[in-house]
Order: structure tokens, then C-alpha cells, then sequence
């Protein structure tokens, strides 16, 4: 454990009240006030700006959010395969529980970065949480990214993988009726965009979706939380923008509607939904927004607006215990929809 992660770990000890002292005048937004160990570590970070470098964001993003993580579950194992996908062979990480029944339900989890930056150890220990809580094996994907790969490679990429477990179902010991999709920020979007293809296709449908601060719009225009959190620790605007560019070059298919979920013409008949925005996040009001579509059109939706928390937050229990309970709210109401069934 490196001295960065040491001195967070001990910070999330300390009590609040110590915390907001250190961290100063408390940060309020939209009639949210920002958790304080949010707070601390936010007046120690870089937000992007107007000339952000892709490969310098790719390093520095993966370190700072592999120091905020919590503690893996010891009793989940897991280990990286891979798999045959529609653009060369892809990694996966696969998760299993202390205890399987041989019929297991699954996850397949897909992992925030706007298409462009992190990894299969972005949100690790929320994978191994979901695993523990849900009695589920887990499937975490390490699909394409921009600018790399061109839009939509990273949805073709998710739904390889879920026809992959579809016809494996058996070898994997996966119960196929039971497989859910969940993702963070663009892993949302992916997870969204799944439910939406699957139904067109008259396919078989997740057993839910779990779409945590989901990215389901491409509109950067300064209103709402767009405006009110843009320079937010630690999704800005102005990197909401460069996603933009490196995933739409040109503006080319960045109002496809895979890109932005929220104009789908036909949101019905769409798998259970457990929807996480939070408030001091950029795009809070489009998940927000995106949840009453789905309630509006008769879907079966949970949704949380955690308040004090921010973007990324599956990636900061190991600052505070907010995201930690967060996160296994999340877990436990995803594997109410598992084992209902």
C-alpha cells in the first residue's frame, strides 16, 4: 500500500466533524452539501481543463481512482480470461462468490471513463461488493475504446459479451434467465443501450439494469447541473467536452440515438432499472431526467439521488462511508431483482 493510499485510508477514520474542519467551509450546490471527505480530497485534485492530453489523462485517471477504491471482498474470487469479439479477442474479468449453487445469476458490468479512459480496475472492488451481496458471479468487460476504435465499437463490444454468456450459459454454470447488465457514468450507456437493442431484436432481456450517474446524453450546454457542477471534482464540463471530441471526431453520430439514450423513441417494455445520479455530478439532471422517461413509459425503476456524493463514486469507498453505503444499496436492491426471479 503506497503513503497516498495510507493517508486516505486513515482520513476515512477520522470523524466528520474533524473532516469538515480540515476541509473548510462546506460546498453547497442545487440545495446539496458535499460529503466532507469528498471535499478533503477534492482540494488536492487536478480537474481537466481546456487542454486536457488524452495519454496523461488515461495515467493519471486509472492512479488516483486505484488509491480511492475500497478493499476488494476477500471472499469473492476472480480471475482475467477472454473472449472472441466482433473486433479481436477481448478481456474479461470474472468474478465469482464464496459460494455458488452451480445455476448462479450474473452481472456484466461495464466500467465508467466516457468511452476513452480506465479499466477492468476501475471499479474492481464495486465488482467483487456486487458479487458478495448479490450471490452472483460478475463479469467485468475491458471493451474498446475511443478514439481508437470508433463509436459504437464499445455497445457491440457489450452485446458480444452477452450473447458470449447467452450461449455458455451452461459451461459457466450461469442461469441465462438471470443475467443483469449494470455500468457507471459511460458504462450506463452501455447498459442502457443493451436493453434498448436486446428488445429490438426480440432477444431475451436482462433480468435488470443497474445504471449508476449514467451518461445518457451528449449535451454539454451549461444548464442545470451542467452548469452548476461543471467545474465538480471529478467530472468537469470541460471533460464532458473532450469526451465529446474524442468519441464523435467532428461531431460525427454524436446525436445517434446509442448516444443518447434519453431520445429513444420507444423506452417501454425495457427491463427493471436501479438508477444512482448524484449531486455534485455534471450530468446528475440527464440521469435524473432519463429515470422519469423510464417510470414514465411503465418500467419498474428505483431511483437514488445520492446528494452529497459526486461522479466516480463507486471508486471512492476507500475515502468515505457515504459511497461504501452507497455502493451496497445499489448492490442489494440489484440482487432483489436476481433472486426474484
Amino acid at each position: 500500500m503506497n503513503i497516498q493510499k495510507l493517508i486516505l485510508t486513515a482520513i476515512k477514520m477520522l470523524p466528520p466533524s474533524l473532516v469538515s474542519k480540515m476541509a473548510g467551509p462546506p460546498v453547497e450546490v442545487d440545495g446539496y452539501r458535499l460529503d466532507p471527505y469528498l471535499h478533503l480530497l477534492s482540494k488536492s485534485a487536478k480537474l481537466g481543463g481546456d487542454d486536457i492530453d488524452l495519454n496523461e489523462l488515461r495515467e493519471t485517471s486509472s492512479a488516483a481512482l486505484a488509491m480511492t477504491n475500497s478493499k476488494p471482498r476477500g471472499s469473492v474470487k476472480w480471475h482475467d480470461t477472454r473472449f472472441e469479439g466482433p473486433g479481436g479477442t477481448l478481456k474479461m474479468r470474472h468474478y465469482k462468490p464464496a459460494k455458488t449453487a452451480g445455476n448462479d445469476p450474473a452481472i456484466l458490468f461495464f466500467h465508467q471513463g466516457g468511452l476513452v479512459v480506465l479499466d477492468l480496475d476501475t471499479c474492481h472492488s464495486f465488482c467483487t461488493q456486487m458479487a458478495e451481496i448479490c450471490r452472483a458471479q460478475v463479469i467485468s468487460l475491458d471493451y474498446r475504446m475511443c478514439p481508437e476504435h470508433t463509436f459504437p465499437a464499445a455497445i457491440d463490444d457489450a452485446m458480444a459479451l452477452w450473447d458470449f454468456v447467452q450461449e455458455n450459459a451452461g459451461e459457466l454454470q450461469i442461469d441465462a434467465g438471470r443475467v443483469a447488465v449494470a455500468g457507471d457514468s459511460a458504462g450506463g450507456l452501455i447498459s442502457a443501450d443493451m436493453c434498448y437493442l436486446l428488445k429490438a431484436r426480440g432477444d431475451v432481456q436482462p433480468a435488470a439494469q443497474l445504471l449508476a450517474y449514467p451518461w445518457v446524453s451528449t449535451d454539454t450546454t451549461p444548464t442545470g447541473s451542467m452548469d452548476s457542477c461543471a467545474e465538480m471534482f471529478p467530472l468537469t464540463r470541460a471533460t464532458m467536452d473532450f469526451f465529446n471530441l474524442c468519441v464523435f471526431p467532428g461531431g460525427k453520430m454524436i446525436d445517434h440515438v446509442l448516444a443518447n439514450p434519453t431520445d429513444h423513441p420507444d423506452l417501454s417494455g425495457l427491463p427493471p432499472a436501479v438508477i444512482a445520479t448524484a449531486g455534485f455530478d455534471p450530468i446528475r439532471d440527464q440521469g435524473n431526467a432519463y429515470a422519469e422517461k423510464l417510470k414514465t413509459a411503465d418500467n419498474d425503476v428505483t431511483h437514488y439521488c445520492f446528494g452529497s456524493l459526486t461522479h466516480s463514486f463507486l471508486s471512492f469507498g476507500g475515502v468515505t462511508r457515504a459511497a461504501e453505503q452507497a455502493c451496497a444499496q445499489l448492490a442489494r436492491d440489484l440482487a432483489t431483482h436476481l433472486h426474484t426471479r
